[in-house]
């Protein structure tokens, strides 16, 4: 439905219109804007240990990962008496890295220590 105005008007008309043109404008600008980088955040990585010595004590296995990791571990599950899964959760993906080459230096606790998956962002 066409607006009435006398010619006179129509600048007004114009004006009216131009907030709505700079919001379309800011909104297509900000779509085609690369998208940055998400910054390093907390990460869970998930292992298997082969302990040394056979255990079904899963509060002991998470104590003693935590322990010589020296970040929190969850316990995950039993694969065999020797094999466990695990989690650890770290700061940045260079504090796990670093806590799994802990874990695979103590070799009179863990015969071996292999990844288990992807670095993930953790659920804090």
């Amino acid at each position: 439905m066409p607006l009435l105005v006398s010619r006179g008007a129509r600048p007004v008309r114009a004006w009216l219109a131009l907030p709505l043109a700079a919001v379309a404008v800011g909104a297509l600008s900000a779509c085609a804007a690369p998208a940055a980088e998400p910054a390093p955040g907390p990460v869970e990585v998930r292992l298997m240990v082969k302990l040394t010595r056979p255990s079904d004590d899963r509060a002991g296995i998470a104590a003693e990962v935590s322990r010589v990791a020296g970040v929190p571990a969850s316990y995950r599950s039993l694969v065999s008496a020797n094999w466990h899964a695990l989690s650890l959760r770290c700061a940045d993906p260079s504090a796990c890295d670093a806590a799994i080459d802990r874990l695979r230096q103590a070799r009179a606790s863990f015969e071996a220590v292999e990844l288990d998956g992807r670095k993930r962002g953790a659920v804090m």
